[in-house]
């Protein structure tokens, strides 16, 4: 007989969100951004631990955030009235709760969530 191999448990959640249709077009100024984000991540359950911020010409921003639990980054197309969330976290905290949040700051606007829960393809060691 051979040992069955168990699945092991999840290393972390991986959120990916587009919000599109944003209405409010000050919801794309870098400064409202990095403290709506971090704001989010704060009200969440996460801990900041390093922020990149990169603002590109002629438009849009980029948002990096190393968290305690993993990373968190938010990139913009104010063009297309759109912002991409990208938020994965290890352990008990959810990144899910970043996405809402953050989405509850910005007033009307579109949001499409994907989960993936990650690591958890192998056997247990």
């Amino acid at each position: 007989m051979t040992p069955q191999a168990t699945a092991a448990p999840r290393l972390g959640v991986h959120v990916l969100a587009d919000v599109t249709d944003v209405a409010d077009p000050a919801c794309f100024d870098p400064a409202f951004l990095v403290d709506a984000f971090h704001d989010a991540l704060r009200e969440a359950g996460t801990t900041v631990r390093r922020t990149l911020v990169e603002e590109f010409t002629p438009h849009g921003t980029s948002v990096m955030v190393v968290l305690a639990e993993s990373h968190a980054s938010l990139h913009t197309w104010p063009e297309r009235r759109t912002m991409l969330i990208d938020a994965f976290t290890c352990g008990p905290v959810s990144p899910l709760p970043v996405v809402e949040k953050f989405a509850a700051k910005l007033g009307d606007c579109r949001v499409e969530v994907t989960r993936v829960d990650r690591g958890s393809g192998g056997p247990e060691h």
